[in-house]
């Protein structure tokens, strides 16, 4: 089958490998369409941290690619959810393991790790919703506890994450949903639903923020440390971080729990609960997807 094979840090090129064979609970797919993301930069220039976290680095060739729908071409036996012809739509795993790469003709994967595209989406619009809603999804409902009622802050809300974010708050009922982004992005995520609006250009959310009035704080970026946005947590209130750092891990995070207040990060992972409830929503229109690039393979 063919490949893009990153043979170097500056160069790729169009390669031959052996197609794969399902194993056990697997699937066999045909790549339809494969969405591109920030990743693959670490993944190409072989960056030891994250880009050892996000795939085997070693491996040869060498094709990066996570998110990713297509069609369902062989199952084993003891698969009973998906059958040949089936749409389905996924993203490989991010994890140091990861050996395969969604620029390629075919993929095999659990049967447990995509779901079916539901009808009237398109594929390409599901291939490139899988990571940045399912990294929404889990980081502020398993990390953040958000749920019916609650009032949340999404910083870098006009991105890939933060859009899927702003979205799925409101999918899930937040009470309130504010949201922080670039000046370019304020109409867009004023349309996507936020309730409040911060141009992170006007205002300084490490100071300016009203205090005690989150439950959750979303930072899509990792870039905002938990010491100085602690102050505009409630005293149970939780910051969820893309990105691990130091106050996510014992002993801080045993230190700050003490004070009611918890500091969390994710390590998005697929599977098909998850993939479904974003396809119910998809299919209902209470989530778009934005600023989406897709390759065909």
């Amino acid at each position: 089958m063919k490949v893009i094979d990153l043979v170097d840090k500056t160069s790729t090129k169009v390669g031959e490998t052996t197609k794969p064979s399902p194993k056990k609970g697997e699937v066999l797919v045909k790549v339809a369409y494969s969405a591109l993301d920030t990743a693959f930069d670490e993944v190409a220039h072989r960056s030891f941290i994250p880009g050892s976290l996000l795939h085997n680095l070693k491996v040869k060739p060498l094709v990066a690619g996570w998110h990713y729908s297509g069609t369902v071409e062989s199952v084993v036996a003891g698969v009973n959810n998906l059958k040949i012809g089936d749409a389905v739509f996924v993203h490989l795993q991010y994890a140091s393991t990861t050996r395969q790469g969604t620029l390629a003709d075919y993929i095999t994967l659990l049967a447990s790790e995509c779901a079916k595209i539901p009808e009237g989406v398109a594929m390409d619009v599901a291939a490139a919703v899988t990571t940045e809603a399912l990294t929404a999804l889990q980081g502020m409902r398993d990390q953040g506890g958000l749920s019916e009622g609650k009032i949340i802050l999404i910083i870098a809300a006009g991105g890939g994450v933060g859009t899927q974010a702003v979205q799925i708050a409101k999918a899930m009922k937040a009470r309130t949903v504010h949201a922080v982004c670039s000046t370019k992005d304020v109409i867009k995520v004023g349309k996507l639903g936020a309730d409040l609006v911060i141009d992170r250009a006007q205002k300084d959310i490490t100071n300016d923020l009203e205090a005690g009035s989150y439950d959750v704080i979303f930072d899509t970026t990792g870039k905002y440390s938990f010491m100085k946005l602690r102050y505009a947590l409630k005293k149970k209130g939780i910051l969820v971080s893309t990105v691990p750092n130091v106050t996510t891990f014992p002993p801080a995070s045993l230190l700050i729990a003490i004070s009611g207040k918890r500091s969390k990060s994710l390590m998005v992972r697929c599977c098909r609960k998850d993939l479904e409830l974003v396809g119910t929503w998809m299919k209902s229109g209470k989530i778009r997807v934005f600023n989406f690039l897709h390759l065909f393979v």
